[in-house]
């Protein structure tokens, strides 16, 4: 099970509070945890699905964000999951928390405050943070490390799902590990020091370093930006090498990685990204970088520098290079894209006229009907799934491009999926991209 920190407050409030009240609050909340220094990545104010307003805050791409709600009795809810991230982490949030109570003036009720670790109740008297509590909070994460690693997984930290297909034998966020690292930490917990990404809880250049490899591992696109997102994601991932070498040079950063990102952000045409250019910089990172590795070495940095499965409607999902950019639309359509390749998705669910699901084969033969012209391709057989596809020219806003039109049918289902391509020779890309459609047959991928 992971170590989450459950904490309840109480605001004086004369009245009940409205959604709109509640949803005031929060944002002024989001303002402040803004302002509290750069470990917080984001805050903001979102709707769940009831419509209710709630506050997520992010601190560290390791662990899930932050949750806040603010029901009508002025009764503050914080659920925060710490794992993976780690002991310093789960400190540096008890302490926050305290702040956050100082300066929104409300208390915590401590019988309804949950810290595995007891650390938040120390900190919520005004303890200080002795050594003695830092010790139990790292053998709590020590021990709910070596218990995952005892279940023989094939990942420890990631969301279900993630996708990567990276040549790993256990993903991590700090990179693969090997099964005989499993079964040397399930059997000495000291073992799995180095699996976290922020163990101390000073935000020093230990932090900066753990925070930046996670995302390089796991966020990163390797190449320019294509969104104001990846933009920002690509300036903090540099903001925070920065600032740990800046406060430590003589740490071991990832040199190479470095360069490559520093170089990325320098090509980046559409000005998503604001990092200055630092010529200084850049020599110093030439030189310790050393040799420059093959891009498709298991050795580099960056689980998305292969291909990633992406989780899509309806229990469907798609291999696709790892440094797509992709997106939902309201209308469920997904969509992946660089520079000069698009993936295009949609599923639909109907029944035939008697009320019955239709076979694949069915479903397939509806879809086959709305396929343009062109060149047919060998059709789709097999793990329950039937598929048709053409390839052709098209022309889109001036330009000739090169499109894989496919339908592919699973009971009761139809997933449209469209290849765009500026370059005919990647053909063969378009159908194995096609081609990898898969489908659980239970809506979850």
């Amino acid at each position: 099970m992971p170590i989450v920190l459950t904490l309840t407050g109480q605001l004086a409030v004369a009245d009940r509070l409205s959604r709109a009240d509640a949803r005031d609050w929060l944002a002024r909340a989001a303002v402040w945890f803004e302002s509290v220094g750069d470990a917080v990545l984001d805050a903001r104010v979102v709707r769940d699905g009831d419509e209710k307003p709630v506050l997520l805050v992010v601190l560290h791409p390791a662990s899930p964000p932050i949750e806040i709600r603010l029901g009508a009795s002025g009764r503050l809810r914080v659920t925060a999951t710490t794992t993976p991230a780690g002991p310093g982490y789960h400190i540096y949030l008890c302490d926050l928390f305290r702040q956050m109570a100082d300066e929104f003036a409300f208390r915590w009720v401590a019988d309804d405050c949950n810290d595995p670790t007891g650390a938040f109740h120390t900190r919520a008297h005004g303890g200080a943070v002795t050594s003695s509590c830092v010790r139990t909070v790292e053998q709590h994460f020590l021990r709910w490390l070596a218990d995952e690693c005892r279940t023989n997984p094939s990942s420890i930290g990631l969301p279900n799902g993630h996708g990567f297909t990276y040549p790993a034998e256990v993903f991590t966020p700090l990179g693969p590990r090997s099964r005989a690292w499993l079964a040397e930490v399930a059997s000495d917990t000291a073992r799995g020091r180095d699996f976290f990404a922020w163990w101390k809880p000073e935000a020093g250049a230990e932090f900066y370093r753990g925070r930046a490899l996670v995302r390089l591992w796991s966020d990163y696109f390797w190449r320019s930006p294509l969104t104001e997102a990846e933009g920002e994601l690509a300036d903090q991932i540099a903001n925070d090498l920065a600032s740990a070498f800046k406060l430590d040079p003589a740490a071991e950063l990832p040199w190479a990685e470095w360069l490559e990102l520093l170089t990325a952000i320098e090509h980046d045409e559409e000005g998503f990204c604001v990092t200055p250019r630092d010529t200084v910089l850049s020599i110093e990172l030439w030189k310790r970088a050393g040799p420059v590795p093959v891009a498709e070495a298991p050795s580099r940095i960056g689980y998305r520098r292969w291909p990633v499965r992406v989780s899509l409607e309806g229990g469907w999902s798609v291999e696709v290079p790892g440094e797509l950019a992709h997106e939902r639309n309201d209308d469920h359509t997904w969509t992946a894209w660089d520079s000069t390749r698009t993936v295009w998705f949609h599923a639909l669910r109907f029944t035939k006229p008697d009320g019955h699901p239709p076979t694949a084969a069915e479903a397939a033969e509806v879809g086959k009907k709305s396929l343009p012209e062109g060149e047919a391709q060998t059709p789709l057989d097999r793990d329950g799934l039937r598929g048709e596809a053409v390839f052709g020219s098209v022309e889109e806003d001036g330009r000739v491009l090169w499109r894989l039109s496919g339908v592919t049918g699973a009971e009761g289902q139809l997933a449209v999926c469209n290849v765009y391509i500026e370059n005919q020779s990647d053909r063969d890309w378009a159908v194995r991209t096609w081609h990898s459609l898969k489908h659980t047959g239970n809506g979850t991928s």
